[in-house]
């Protein structure tokens, strides 16, 4: 009976100023620093596939874990950072941050984050397999829930460190099983940050 499991990294501490594109800021050195741990702790799984976000942060990071497990990182869009939905108690605090958002993006931040679920949280294909997904934290926050059939809107009383991994098994039944969620301790105390 294969399994597929899945490694839900999320990027490093990145720069959040203005960048003149849309692919958002580079590492800072703080998060070149989790990306080499992060990198080496997935060093003995033996993955069959990197896949990562287009945005740049996730793209240095997944380089840090190509390099280390030898496997080149495939883009996927559906795994660009998301809003997947808005508690009605966060309303408030959504608009504050987000005045730019709409129902319209919204719904279509909900059905990219559904459609990475859709293609990434299916059981292995024959044979066991491994895959890297590098990307953001309200993407995995997201697609935990989901995996573990909780409320979607619930996603914001999780929390993703930089380069903490969440994992998450898919039996030949399509039985999904979390393994852990949001592990930092292949981090140093001074590295663990989720801001």
């Amino acid at each position: 009976m294969p399994t597929r499991h899945l490694y839900l990294i999320r990027h490093g501490q990145y720069n959040q100023v203005y960048e003149p594109d849309e692919l958002g800021g580079s590492l800072t050195q703080l998060g070149r620093d989790q990306a080499s741990y992060v990198a080496e702790a997935l060093r003995t799984i033996h993955a069959q596939g990197l896949y990562v976000s287009p945005l740049r942060r996730a793209q240095e990071t997944a380089q840090f874990i190509a390099n280390r497990i030898s496997l080149n990182p495939h883009i996927v869009p559906e795994l660009r950072e998301v809003v997947p939905v808005i508690p009605p108690e966060d309303k408030a605090i959504f608009k504050a941050r987000l005045p730019d958002y709409d129902d319209a993006r919204l719904s279509g931040d909900r059905r990219q984050a559904d459609s990475a679920f859709d293609r990434f949280f299916v059981p292995a294909s024959e044979d066991e397999d491994h895959l890297v997904l590098v990307c953001h934290g309200n993407l995995i926050r997201y697609l935990v829930c989901r995996a573990i059939d909780i409320p979607v809107v619930r996603w914001t009383r999780l929390e993703t460190n930089h380069c903490g991994i969440t994992r998450c098994a898919i039996d030949d039944d399509g039985r999904i099983r979390l393994v852990s969620m949001n592990d930092v301790g292949h981090l140093p105390l001074d590295l663990r940050w989720f801001t």
